[in-house]
C-alpha cells in the first residue's frame, strides 16, 4: 500500500519539477561583443553566420559571428568567438595610464615626478621586452597618481641569442599638483 501511495503521490510531483526545470533551461544565451545578453535557441553555427530563434517567435534569423563574443549553451557549455569590444577598466589602473614621446599632450597636466624601468629578464624578444618595462612604469606611474607619462629616454641591448632588454624613462603628469 505504501508503495502505490509513493508512486500515486511522489512520481506527477517529480515530473512536474523535471518538466519545470527544463522550461527555465530552454533558451542557450548569446552574448553579443557589446555586452549585451540574448536568450535564444541556437540553431547552427558555421564559419561566417550563427543563426538562431528567439523564444515565442518561429523565425530563425542570422547574425555575423564576428559581432557575437561567446555562446553559453542550455547543458553549460560556453563557445568563445570574439573580445568584447569595451571593457571596463577603474580610475586607478595601470592600464589607463597614457604612455606618449609628444610633449603636447601632456601640455596642461602637472609633473608629479620622474619613473624609470626595465623589461623583465624573461622577456623572450625585443617586443615582448619593450611592452614589459612600458607596463612596469605604468604601474609606477599609478603609484604617483599619474595619468600620462611623457617618454624622455629609451634603450633597447640584446639580441641574436642574447636575452634583451629595455630601459624606459619618463616624467609622470597628473591632473593634480604634487602634494609635498
Amino acid at each position: 500500500m505504501k508503495k502505490i501511495f509513493f508512486l500515486v503521490i511522489w512520481f506527477p510531483l517529480a515530473f512536474a519539477m523535471g518538466t519545470y526545470a527544463q522550461d527555465t533551461l530552454l533558451s542557450d544565451t548569446v552574448v553579443l561583443i557589446s555586452g549585451r545578453k540574448v536568450p535564444v535557441m541556437v540553431q547552427g553555427v558555421s564559419s561566417s553566420k550563427i543563426s538562431y530563434m528567439i523564444d515565442g517567435e518561429t523565425e530563425v534569423k542570422e547574425v555575423d559571428r564576428k559581432q557575437i563574443h561567446q555562446i553559453i549553451y542550455r547543458n553549460g557549455r560556453i563557445e568563445h568567438f570574439n573580445p568584447v569590444a569595451v571593457q571596463m577598466i577603474d580610475e586607478g589602473d595601470w592600464k589607463t595610464v597614457i604612455v606618449t614621446d609628444n610633449k603636447d599632450d601632456v601640455e596642461g597636466f602637472f609633473a608629479l615626478g620622474e619613473v624609470e624601468a626595465k623589461s623583465s629578464p624573461r622577456s623572450r624578444n625585443a617586443k615582448a621586452a619593450k611592452r614589459s618595462a612600458d607596463i612596469r612604469m605604468k604601474k609606477r606611474a599609478v603609484n604617483m597618481g599619474g595619468l600620462v607619462i611623457l617618454v624622455t629616454n629609451r634603450e633597447s641591448k640584446g639580441g641574436y641569442g642574447e636575452t634583451p632588454t629595455h630601459f624606459v624613462q619618463g616624467i609622470v603628469y597628473g591632473f593634480e599638483p604634487p602634494t609635498e
